[in-house]
């Protein structure tokens, strides 16, 4: 096993890189948004090739019109608070709102976007472990409280396992999430990519991507209890954007994805309630539209505005934690 360390310069902020190579698994990681930056993996003819979008160079992740949250960690709220606001114990909080009218995944600065510290690095044995560690202060994108996160990656072969924390000294609302971009079979395209996602649920949206109700996907093009070939999903939905909810609790399985060229599959595990599937409908170069898919699991979006949508409340001396699980085979 190798993990090395380098520096990147990108203006205004130096990104640490953190190399890792195992046995079965090569990850690129940047102190930049917590993020994952590249990811190889065998195929089926155990040749190791790259699953994950990348930026040709690491300085263009500093630049938000070149990077849409690249495999990075998201907060302090993953996905969309409507018309960026929310009250909690009775006062009204308002945000940035950087995608009209919601705030997206906690603003133009949430923390995909900010610097994170490497807390450890520990590389004994077959696995590594990587931490980084931020600190959002009281009234960072307008959110209460200072909130203290960490974001733990544990790689091992064939596996990711991402740990998302984080403790406040007052009230507020957290969701982190992580936001990959997958392409197993390295090509310009999911369309040929087969994924399954074992939810009967999913959220109805309003045209801005806030959830109006919950709706069941029997009988609709967006049902992948089954695995169901993305091309034809994308054709009759437009592209997915679309939060699912996933039943039961504990860590279980969210969804499934396969690439028919490669031989890789990746099965996604989480504790999370919901997972946001997203089929690169808005890519731009050096990307092409429906180059990825990303499967995002989270708390459900808007729910510091709609409590039935589930807890989102972090208070003093509780501490919020949430697992993604990665794991890759072949056919």
């Amino acid at each position: 096993m190798a993990v090395t360390h380098r520096i990147a310069d990108a203006g205004d902020v130096a990104i640490t890189v953190i190399d890792i190579a195992l046995p079965g698994i090569e990850v690129s990681l940047l102190s930049l948004g917590a993020a994952l930056h590249s990811v190889r993996v065998p195929d089926r003819d155990g040749r190791l090739g790259p699953v994950h979008l990348t930026l040709p160079t690491i300085p263009a992740y500093a630049d938000p019109a070149l990077n849409p949250h690249l495999g990075a960690t998201l907060g302090r709220y993953a996905n969309r608070i409507a018309r960026g606001h929310f009250t909690l114990d009775g006062v009204a909080y308002s945000l940035e709102v950087n995608k009209a009218p919601n705030t997206l995944h906690g603003g133009t600065r949430g923390f995909d976007r900010l610097p994170w510290t490497v807390l450890n690095v520990d590389d004994g044995g077959d696995e590594a472990v990587v931490t980084f560690g931020l600190t959002s202060p009281d009234g960072d994108e307008g959110f209460p409280g200072t909130v203290h996160a960490e974001a733990t990656y544990r790689l091992s072969s064939g596996r990711i396992e991402i740990t998302m924390s984080a403790v406040t000294n007052a009230p507020t609302v957290i969701s982190m999430a992580n936001h990959g971009y997958w392409n197993l079979d390295g090509s310009d395209s999911i369309a040929q990519h087969v994924l399954e996602v074992p939810a009967q649920r999913r959220l109805l949206m309003d045209a801005t991507g806030i959830p109006t109700g919950v709706v069941d996907v029997a009988d609709t093009p967006y049902d992948l209890n089954r695995p169901a070939e993305l091309g034809p999903v994308i054709t009759a939905t437009g592209g997915l954007d679309d939060c699912y909810i996933i039943d039961g609790a504990g860590m279980r399985v969210a969804a499934r994805l396969h690439g028919p060229r490669s031989g890789r599959s990746m099965t996604v595990s989480s504790d999370a309630p919901g997972l946001q599937v997203y089929t690169g409908n808005s890519l731009h170069p050096p990307f092409a539209v429906h180059q990825s898919v990303s499967l995002e699991a989270q708390r459900l979006p808007d729910a510091p505005n709609q409590p039935d949508l589930g807890p989102c409340v972090l208070r003093p001396g509780e501490r919020y934690a949430t697992t993604t699980l990665l794991e890759f085979s072949t056919d």
